[in-house]
């Protein structure tokens, strides 16, 4: 979701700015997550104060993963389940000379997977033509920097018959899915869907791919493709490498990004070892993250077709697992993975004195996101017992945030709370205005009076929970504090009260 403002909620995003000057601050750092003051809901993502999740089916978040979370569908199935029709056939019952086969079309494909894995510019190349060559050319030198466990085209339709019925050739639109799985990163493959124009003059010549752009958006929301991808958008890719993360920018943005990166790396490390050590046995997490850093507000926005809040300071992008089909089996993850992205025109990224801690903050906020983002529920609908509880989603994501630096929690906890209106109920949504940045502390604080009573294994056992079985909050309280969820929400008001 967003972080609040500097964020608020975005996919996951992160909280609103903290004011001119803050109490225990030379110079007021930016509260979690939101970039400017929060206008509206957002996903897991943020402003400058950080925050992101999945895009599933929270209020804030990304509505087309919200639709997918409902279907409990991934990559070809919800293609077909959203009006993608049966799968692909370029044949169709035009009379004329066939020229695009079925068989045509997956050596097409099989021969571009080929040469991405082994390096081979010239023969990815070779059946580009026209401006698609030059953008494909960039791609190609873009993926080769990125380590994939698994790279491959895959058809998910083609509309036109394939036959040359004019005389003058033929024509297919192709949707393409690459699916791919980033070296820890990705816990099962996901997808970025495209579409390529093919054309064949006749069959003594090669098939063209002229044209290459996003594959149409279900229900025209663009979530849906996750394009653009950083290798899209970018001439010249940048990625920095360390051991639990891929931290990405346009080239011309290297200084930047090469500065950021060893405290990006640092907050994945934690975030990743508190897991491993209090985190439940069994769950399937990923060991890594990749981070877009992009300070152009209008670039940053379009990143993975994701949806954003002018608040929001950076997002965790859900991606489904493709083709999990049509859920219902638990053991079926309906996400293989997260992207984060932020802007780096952020505060949080720009104050002089305290960007290190922000930058921190922030990461430590998305990459919480990012590692529970596989365990959601592979099935839902549109009820709201049947989506992983706002409070629980911010509030653990800050929760992990503030754990390691317990300074900047104080301050927000005084900025956001001391003096604010409270009413006593544990929050649904981020809402508006400078109730943003309030909603996501006194959710951090529900995740910590939890780990204060019972232990932070018994915390995370919750969340974890939760995440999975999102309609069971009152059993998982009892379980995690020995309260239902009327009793837990008076004492956690009560706890609130005692910290303003």
């Amino acid at each position: 979701m967003p972080y609040p403002p500097q964020a608020v909620p975005g996919h996951y995003g992160y909280p609103p700015q903290p004011p001119a000057s803050a109490p225990g601050w030379h110079t007021a750092p930016h509260p979690p997550y939101p970039q400017q003051h929060p206008g509206g809901a957002g996903g897991h993502g943020g402003g400058d104060q950080g925050g992101g999740s999945g895009l599933k089916k929270a209020v804030i978040g990304v509505v087309v993963l919200a639709v997918l979370a409902v279907l409990g569908i991934g990559g070809l199935a919800v293609y077909q389940a959203l009006g993608g029709g049966a799968l692909p056939t370029a044949a169709g019952g035009a009379q004329g000379e066939q020229l695009l086969s079925p068989d045509d079309i997956e050596e097409l494909l099989d021969g571009r997977s080929q040469a991405l894995r082994s390096g081979d510019e010239d023969t990815y190349l070779a059946p580009f033509a026209g401006d698609a060559k030059g953008t494909q050319k960039h791609l190609f030198e873009n993926l080769r920097k990125i380590p994939f466990t698994q790279a491959e085209y895959s058809v998910l339709k083609t509309t036109g018959t394939g036959t040359d019925e004019y005389g003058d050739g033929a024509t297919v639109a192709l949707d393409v899915a690459f699916v791919h799985k980033i070296q820890d990163v990705d816990v099962r493959p996901v997808s970025e869907w495209y579409r390529w124009i093919i054309k064949r003059e006749s069959k003594d010549a090669e098939p063209r791919i002229t044209r290459v752009g996003p594959a149409p958006g279900a229900y025209g929301a663009k979530s849906y493709v996750f394009y653009p991808a950083p290798w899209d958008l970018y001439e010249d890719m940048h990625v920095v490498k360390k051991a639990h993360t891929l931290t990405i920018s346009d080239k011309k943005y290297a200084g930047d990004t090469d500065r950021y990166a060893p405290y990006i790396e640092k907050a994945a490390k934690d975030d990743i070892e508190l897991w491993k050590s209090n985190g439940p046995e069994g769950t399937e997490t990923p060991t890594g993250f990749v981070t877009v850093l992009e300070p152009d507000r209008k670039t940053y926005s379009s990143l993975y077709g994701s949806q954003s809040v002018e608040w929001e300071a950076g997002q965790s992008v859900a991606m489904p697992t493709f083709d999990a089909g049509f859920g219902g089996d638990e053991k079926d993850l309906e996400y293989g993975g997260a992207r984060v992205k932020m802007d780096m025109s952020g505060s949080r990224f720009t104050n002089a004195t305290y960007w290190p801690k922000l930058v921190q903050e922030i990461s430590h906020h998305e990459f919480a996101h990012a590692i529970v983002q596989p365990l959601e529920a592979a099935s839902g609908g549109f009820a709201a017992d049947s989506s992983t509880r706002w409070w629980v989603v911010e509030g653990f994501a800050d929760y992990v945030a503030f754990r390691f630096d317990s300074e900047l929690g104080a301050w927000n906890i005084r900025n956001d709370v001391t003096g604010k209106e409270f009413s006593g109920e544990l929050p649904s949504d981020p809402g508006s205005g400078d109730e943003v940045s309030t909603n996501y502390t006194v959710s951090y604080l529900a995740i910590r009076f939890m780990a204060e009573k019972n232990g932070e294994a018994a915390a995370l056992r919750f969340v974890t929970d939760q995440y999975r079985h999102p309609g069971q909050l009152d059993r998982q309280l009892r379980t995690a504090t020995g309260m239902g969820e009327s009793e837990f929400q008076a004492a956690w008001a009560s706890y609130v009260r005692s910290h303003s």
